[in-house]
């Protein structure tokens, strides 16, 4: 479930209209002081923000890092999963490995903090649980 959840949070950050741009044009470009006409907002996706920032494509690489790094905790924590069930002491580790990355987006401010709410509590669950189990 966890899995899931983190995958239709990427995509729904990503490529929805979760952000607002606006912008504003200039009356008289020709005289010495521009000054500012009516502004327009719109919807947009997270690349149309990102991409045009200042620091153009790099802006949005380094958020990509990250979103994919959250998005792919819940995959290590089920890889633990699976391997503890086979015996495997290792996939505790795996388990909280990806729970301590999920965890680390509490910190984003642009809207990451939701992984840790949405998978965090299940990760961790899942992670007790885990370690309730005995291993013939």
């Amino acid at each position: 479930m966890a899995c899931a959840a983190a995958v239709v949070y990427a995509v729904a950050f990503l490529f929805g209209p979760t952000y607002t741009t606006c912008s504003s044009g200039t009356i008289g470009p020709d005289q010495p002081f521009a000054t500012f006409g009516p502004g327009s907002c719109r919807s947009a996706n997270f690349f149309e923000v990102n991409a045009s920032g200042p620091e153009g494509p790099g802006q949005a690489a380094r958020a990509l890092f990250f979103i994919t790094l959250w998005t792919i905790a819940p995959f290590i924590a089920l890889l633990g999963v699976a391997l503890r069930a086979r015996g495997h002491v290792f996939g505790v580790g795996l388990i909280l490995a990806g729970f301590t990355i999920d965890a680390t987006s509490i910190i984003s401010m642009g809207g990451g903090f939701v992984f840790a709410l949405l998978c965090g509590p299940l990760l961790l669950v899942t992670l007790i649980a885990t370690l309730g189990v005995r291993v013939r």
